[in-house]
């Protein structure tokens, strides 16, 4: 096996030792991606110090240095919030033919308050291509955390993972390894953690919190890969996770996007140009804000006796000619100029088609992230039909999101829920409700309600066209019921109240009707009747 082994003194045969070594080096050779990525979203990528023109002088290089500052067009963070903010899971149901709702799976969602963990879950998913949860039992109670993707990876199986993590008071850094084992038939028989950890008087990978380490690594060209150092050692043996072998699958449960990447990270060379030819707007609209002049058919150098500088004074004839004092910029500024000399002037350059470039530009990249065009583009005009089908793209995009979501919630859930003691949650199945990608208005779904009403049940309106949840659904249910209750209770009062009204009328007798050919009968309200 040709892989650089971080334990020391480890078996050729250590299983463990091999899968932390692999997994650790991947999670290290992510890193410098993860950099790229987090200062792009930031916008805090800068041009290469080398589009700044050769020869500068010392006065106009801190402005050019200022552009490569300035020139960022930060459309990553939009491409990325624009899908991660659609993703609103509202609860969750059970698949089954006796109960639709999951009170505890409900329960458990809302203790761990997933609701505010799932945002940075679907915003590391956005952005890195990835995103992680981790169920840890505490005494007879779930913990679901959220582990970022700068310490974090996963195998492509699913059943291997390490998780990194650094000691600051102590100086240790320490990897843990969660490990499936699997039986011949390929069935998990179990689930363990064990870590390793070495002395270290700085961390190996970044951590999230370092902004400007990350930003300096991304703009560093000359920047190193990352490499943990061979010392690692065992800090014991294995702890089984029961829980997770109960349920099959490990407690570190990856979110992923398909394809492994963020949603801009294959488009990084498009948002680049962008950034240079913003830098290259601002070079020419500063350096050619105003028209350079010169003077043509000088022919000497100093002065001479007949110059009014040296007439008063001012000069000897013989001494150089200061040009900088000579032709002086101002309102009133009058220069002499002498026989035979003549002032040229530059011309503007007009950075019109240079912002259609970059229009253009902007176009192909919406195209290639599936972004409305009008919202990296608010200036974009067109009819409302033709915007919804720019939104196809986005709305298919999100869609295969919640889709993957969904998988890796009903794992983290199912587990919680096991690990709280719920053994029959093993076999329960769970889909995950979500809000709408695109949120209709109350006029359109009061008509889409008004069209089914006589042809759908009321609880399946309230799922699919008012996007309740099966919580609000049985509050709606009740409220309804109550209503039917008090409607029915309002009736019967009114129709008592009638009747004592009639008998104060007749008094004490009640018309009834009595006899088959339609006479009434005068019935006293005491026991007696009056034919």
């Amino acid at each position: 096996m040709s892989f650089n082994n971080l334990i020391v003194d480890a078996a050729d045969d250590d299983v463990d030792a091999y899968w932390l070594s692999v997994l650790a080096g991947r999670l290290a050779d992510r890193t410098p991606m993860l950099c790229t990525l987090r200062t792009f979203y930031d916008g805090r990528e800068q041009v290469p110090t080398n589009a700044i023109p050769s020869g500068t002088d010392q006065k106009s290089f801190a402005i050019y240095r200022r552009f490569l500052e300035l020139g960022t067009v930060n459309y990553a963070r939009i491409i990325t919030d624009n899908v991660s903010s659609r993703q609103k899971p509202v609860g969750f149901r059970q698949v089954s033919d006796r109960v639709m709702r999951s009170v505890e799976a409900d329960t458990t969602w809302r203790h761990n308050r997933m609701d505010l963990k799932s945002r940075q879950v679907f915003h590391d998913v956005a952005l890195y291509g990835s995103g992680y949860l981790l169920v840890t039992a505490m005494g007879d109670d779930a913990r679901i955390d959220v582990l970022t993707p700068w310490n974090t990876y996963v195998s492509a199986d699913d059943d291997v993972a390490v998780h990194y993590s650094y000691d600051d008071v102590n100086k240790v850094e320490r990897i843990g390894l969660f490990r499936c084992e699997r039986d011949n038939d390929g069935v998990v028989s179990s689930v363990y953690c064990r870590s390793a950890s070495r002395t270290a008087d700085a961390r190996t990978l970044f951590d999230e919190s370092d902004s400007e380490g990350i930003y300096g690594y991304c703009n560093n060209a000359d920047s190193r890969s990352i490499r943990f150092e061979q010392n690692f050692e065992w800090d014991g043996g294995r702890q089984n996770l029961d829980y997770a072998t109960e349920c099959g699958y490990l407690p570190l449960i990856r979110l992923g996007s398909g394809s492994g990447m963020g949603q801009f990270e294959p488009h990084i060379p498009a948002l680049s140009a962008l950034d240079q030819q913003k830098f290259d707007r601002f070079c020419i609209q500063t350096m050619q804000a105003f028209r350079q002049r010169g003077i043509k058919g000088m022919k000497r150098t100093v002065y001479t006796e007949n110059d009014p500088q040296v007439k008063a004074g001012m000069a000897q004839a013989g001494d150089p000619i200061d040009f900088g004092e000579l032709y002086a910029m101002g309102p009133a500024a009058l220069w002499m100029l002498p026989d035979g000399a003549d002032v040229w002037e530059s011309q503007v350059t007009d950075i019109t088609q240079w912002c259609t470039a970059s229009a253009h530009d902007v176009k192909q990249l919406a195209a290639a992230t599936g972004t409305p065009l009008d919202i990296l583009s608010p200036d974009v005009a067109g009819s409302a039909e033709g915007a919804s089908l720019k939104r196809e793209s986005l709305l298919s995009k999100v869609e295969d999101l919640n889709a993957r979501a969904n998988d890796a919630f009903v794992r983290v859930l199912r587990m919680a829920m096991v690990t709280s003691g719920n053994a029959q949650a093993v076999d329960d199945e769970f889909e995950t409700v979500w809000a709408p990608i695109a949120m209709d208005s109350d006029l359109n779904m009061a008509q889409a309600v008004n069209y089914v009403k006589d042809v759908l049940p009321v609880k399946l309106i309230m799922r699919r066209f008012l996007h309740m949840t099966e919580t609000e659904i049985s509050e709606a249910m009740q409220d309804m019921a109550d209503s039917t209750y008090q409607t029915a209770l309002v009736s019967a009062s009114a129709a008592a109240s009638a009747a004592e009204r009639t008998s104060e009328q007749t008094g004490g007798m009640v018309s009834v009707d009595d006899f088959d050919d339609g006479s009434k009968a005068l019935v006293d309200v005491g026991g007696e009747s009056d034919g």
